[in-house]
């Protein structure tokens, strides 16, 4: 007996989303103690991404993820024009340094 490939996309879209929420709230915590990870928020923004263009999910689900896809992908832009914090910049003057 073949394997079901709609049973097969279903858990892979399954598994995306959780995947996607555990992310999120892995985010929110380091966020929480001041150790937000930008390689974290890309993760995120990417399974949101996969998932806004998933046809097989319920359309308000896709838009959803797309339009939060978009809301990180705006704020990763707005962290990556911000200054590094001062003490980031003097950790980074001594590693040269030494």
């Amino acid at each position: 007996m073949r394997p079901d490939p709609e049973s097969d996309d279903s858990r892979r879209q399954d598994l995306i989303l959780s995947s996607v929420l555990l992310l999120m709230s892995r985010y929110a915590a380091a966020s929480a103690e001041g150790a937000a990870c930008p390689r974290l928020a890309v993760s995120i923004q990417c399974h949101l991404e996969i998932l806004g263009e998933r046809a097989t999910l319920p359309r308000l689900v896709r838009e959803t993820c797309g339009l939060l896809a978009e809301e990180w992908r705006r704020a990763l832009a707005e962290q990556e024009r911000r200054p590094a914090r001062t003490d980031l910049r003097t950790l980074v003057r001594r590693a040269r340094l030494s």
